[in-house]
């Protein structure tokens, strides 16, 4: 599992910083994480030309490949700001063009869309008045708070019908339960994923997406001379054709020695899946559900990588010019975005891995120099000094980070 940020700027953007969007990858598959403004130009950019990759400054490890429109899944909107969604309908129009290479295969795939209510009727009128057609089709599910009425406008020529799905209520707060994209094969179907209002000045949405755990190894080595002792007496060519029956049956194998084996005393530990926190726009991503959300895992309050927008920071040279971190912060959130104090708080009470920070403001460039660099580690050490821990990364447009559980 890869993430690729293919913009990382907040409402304007820049030279060095496409509007909002990230692509997450499963075994090639892609989802992606809000639409700004030029994301399909950030994918065939990067898809021919691979040099614009950035590596993850904390990860030697390349991921060595790019996503690709053809194999985008779904489409996940946090809200229905212009920086996170212009980008959309084009974007709809090209992927659902493209056949899949594995079109025969994977028969009737549309493009699945979620987002808070809104949604439909973005898409709907959008596609209609442009007179789009959207060839491998799309469904839209909406995420509707109590206060919210299902969409009443009429569907699009290509659309097939989604759900409305509504919230279920944990603690003080409410949270969503995502059923994963219906067509097959799809990677995410075996992740939990799961939403939660977050504070915004409009319905904004944070995914959480968890793997469930992974069975254990099997320990062969251990087996074997059990096997091989018992070969004559088990009167079978090769006894370790066994192996693959005990990993399958998770049945006890009693052999003619009398010793019997069972799986529990000769398999690893379950490993624990990766878990994925996607936030959209917030003011304070504390004041919600996600906490709650993160505690009922099991086990809880892990979570391998957070994402979270930091808009804003207070630098030395804001702090030169007369202006106080308190003032930062206020104005900051008084516009429904972060810091990267308020990031890293977050990310230390969700028990999260690593941080990434995201949705910067015009002011941080997004380049190589040796100046801009210079401002985003600033930018960078004021949320580790916050998060206890040097793995917090400021996202680049191109940047690639991998998600790899404990």
């Amino acid at each position: 599992m890869d993430i690729t940020f293919l913009g990382t700027a907040s409402a304007q953007p820049s030279p060095t910083r496409n509007h909002s969007s990230l692509a997450l990858r499963i075994e090639g598959e892609v989802f992606l994480f809000d639409c700004g403004e030029a994301t399909q130009h950030q994918l065939i950019k990067l898809n021919s030309d691979s040099s614009l990759v950035v590596q993850d400054p904390l990860d030697l490890t390349q991921v060595g490949s790019t996503p690709r429109l053809a194999r985008i899944n779904a489409i996940f909107l946090t809200h229905l700001h212009g920086d996170h969604c212009f980008g959309l309908p084009g974007l709809l129009c090209t992927a659902g063009s493209v056949v899949r290479l594995d079109a025969e295969t994977v028969p009737n795939n549309p493009i699945h869309i979620y987002g808070p209510s809104g949604t439909k009727n973005y898409v709907r009128n959008a596609l209609l008045h442009t007179m789009s057609r959207i060839g491998r089709g799309f469904v839209i599910h909406e995420l509707l708070l109590p206060s919210d009425s299902p969409s009443t406008t009429a569907p699009h020529i290509d659309e097939q019908l989604g759900e409305d799905y509504q919230p279920e209520t944990i603690n003080d707060g409410v949270f969503w339960k995502i059923p994963s994209p219906s067509q097959s094969p799809s990677k995410l179907s075996t992740f939990s994923i799961k939403a939660a209002p977050i504070p915004h000045t409009v319905p904004t949405i944070g995914y959480l997406l968890a793997e469930p755990s992974l069975p254990g190894k099997l320990r062969a080595d251990l087996i074997t001379p059990h096997l091989l002792r018992n070969k004559e007496a088990l009167n079978l060519k090769n006894p370790l054709s066994l192996l693959a029956k005990f990993k399958s049956s998770n049945e006890p194998i009693h052999l003619p020695d009398g010793t019997i084996l069972h799986p529990s005393e000769y398999t690893d530990p379950p490993k624990r899946g990766r878990r994925v926190v996607i936030l959209g726009d917030t003011s304070n991503a504390l004041d919600s559900s996600f906490p709650t959300l993160i505690d009922t895992l099991d086990p809880p309050s892990i979570v391998d990588l957070v994402i979270h927008e930091s808009t804003n920071a207070c630098l030395k040279s804001d702090i030169e010019s007369g202006l106080t971190p308190d003032q930062v912060l206020q104005t900051t959130q008084e516009h429904g975005h972060s810091t990267p104090d308020l990031a890293a708080r977050f990310a230390k009470r969700v028990g999260a891995r690593k941080l990434v920070l995201n949705h910067f403001s015009s002011r941080y460039k997004g380049d190589s120099s040796v100046e801009s660099l210079g401002v985003m580690d600033e930018v960078r050490m004021l949320a580790v000094n916050e998060f206890g821990s040097e793995n917090v990364v400021c996202a680049r447009d191109f940047m690639q980070v991998r998600v790899v559980a404990e």
